[in-house]
């Protein structure tokens, strides 16, 4: 199995999570694959195919954060004309790199991965 099909295997068990139970199955997504890269190295083609945006989802991260990245959602919405509580939502519920085009994610990005080496 390759990275990248493993990232699939698990973004898709996580869909399956209940919408309480989906920051936790996130969280410890992120953690078994973490630990499986550790253990288990991939073939350099294969890291490569890879993007280096984790799929961090926004509702996993901490409530600061959130607020951070919601008052920019709010902005970059507003400043298009589209800003409506549903595309909030949407943009709220959505995994970090989704939002690449609307606001300047990496910082946010660094962050996690910053807090999940820790």
């Amino acid at each position: 199995m390759t990275k990248r099909e493993l990232i699939q295997f698990m973004d898709e068990l996580v869909e399956l999570a209940s919408e309480e139970n989906k920051s936790r199955a996130i969280l410890v997504k992120e953690k078994f694959i973490n630990d499986f890269e550790k253990s288990y190295e991939y073939e350099k083609e294969v890291q490569t195919e890879i993007t280096e945006l984790p799929p961090y989802y926004i509702a996993a991260m901490p409530d600061l954060i959130q607020e951070e990245i919601k008052a920019k959602i709010i902005a970059a919405l507003t400043e298009c004309g589209e800003c409506t509580p549903e595309n909030v939502e949407r943009a709220m519920s959505s995994k970090i790199y989704d939002l690449e085009d609307l606001i300047d994610i990496k910082e946010y990005v660094r962050r996690m991965v910053v807090s999940s080496n820790l």
